[in-house]
């Protein structure tokens, strides 16, 4: 079976807006110049049914697929996937991905981070888990980083938009550059998502995923600004302090987690960052 990248946000089966808890371990921070960090919110995307993924107190993740699993979308021939769907959309400047990762052996063939959005694919960037013991280009000779398996390392995932490139670092360290896939809207996925020829059992652990933005390839985001007056109506495109309150059809609400607000976010739609006072 041919399994293809297929966009969805809602409708699957364990698709609850959440955020990635704080873990215990200090995290290394984004490469490649000033970054501000944004929101962490995701959706989890699973087979039918069944559960893939489990997260703990100190936000380490846990992904798991058999090559039996049902497409997690079934009818567009999507393959089975537990991934996280970030909610990280954007179009233009630049946009970071960080995460540890730590891919389990004989996992083979199984996309553990993407840059979803292209005008002549469905995504930017692809880095699948190969039984070569090293994460690669889609599905290419082209790799990324060897040895891979059975030992935390660190991703880093730079997409400057604007410029139509992807920066990929190990460990800090520069690894290489591609192409994008042309202008679209963007965001990222981590986790595993099975492609033909997939390993018979797959896994990988994450920890301290974090999200970063700027506005073009080198200058840095301006700071947000300030948050509004307590009780003010909630707008998209805005930013909000942890504890700002807002008010949206009438009702309060407390915010959770500083974020920049966007259409789609309301906070009945994200209980995850608002709470209702």
């Amino acid at each position: 079976m041919d399994r293809r990248t297929f966009l969805t946000t809602s409708g699957a089966a364990g698709l609850g807006l959440a955020t990635v808890a704080s873990p215990t371990a200090a995290h290394a921070g984004p490469v490649g110049g000033d970054w501000t960090e944004v929101s962490r919110a995701y959706r989890v995307h699973q087979p039918p049914d069944l559960t893939r993924h489990t997260v703990d107190s100190t936000g380490q993740h846990r992904f798991w697929l058999y090559d039996t699993d049902p497409s997690t979308f079934p009818g567009h021939d999507s393959g089975p996937r537990s991934e996280l769907r970030l909610l990280n959309e954007y179009t233009s400047g630049s946009a970071q991905f960080e995460a540890e990762m730590k891919i389990t052996s004989g996992t083979h063939r199984m996309c553990v981070m993407q840059v979803f959005g292209g005008a002549t694919a469905a995504t930017a960037f692809m880095t699948l888990a190969m039984n070569s013991n090293s994460i690669n280009y889609y599905d290419s000779a082209t790799q990324i980083h060897s040895p891979v398996y059975d030992r935390w390392i660190r991703l880093n995932v730079a997409h400057d938009a604007d410029a139509g490139k992807v920066h990929v670092y190990v460990n800090g360290q520069f690894r290489r550059t591609f192409n994008d896939r042309g202008d679209k809207t963007h965001y990222f996925k981590c986790g595993l998502y099975g492609r033909a020829g997939m390993s018979r059992y797959s896994e990988v652990f994450m920890r301290n995923i974090r999200l970063y933005r700027k506005t073009g390839g080198s200058s840095p985001t301006p700071s947000p600004t300030p948050s509004p007056t307590p009780g003010t109506t909630w707008k998209a495109n805005t930013y909000y302090a942890a504890g700002a309150t807002v008010v949206h059809n009438g009702t309060s609400y407390r915010c959770t987690q500083a974020h920049t607000s966007q259409t789609g976010w309301e906070p009945p739609n994200a209980l995850a960052l608002w709470q209702r006072v």
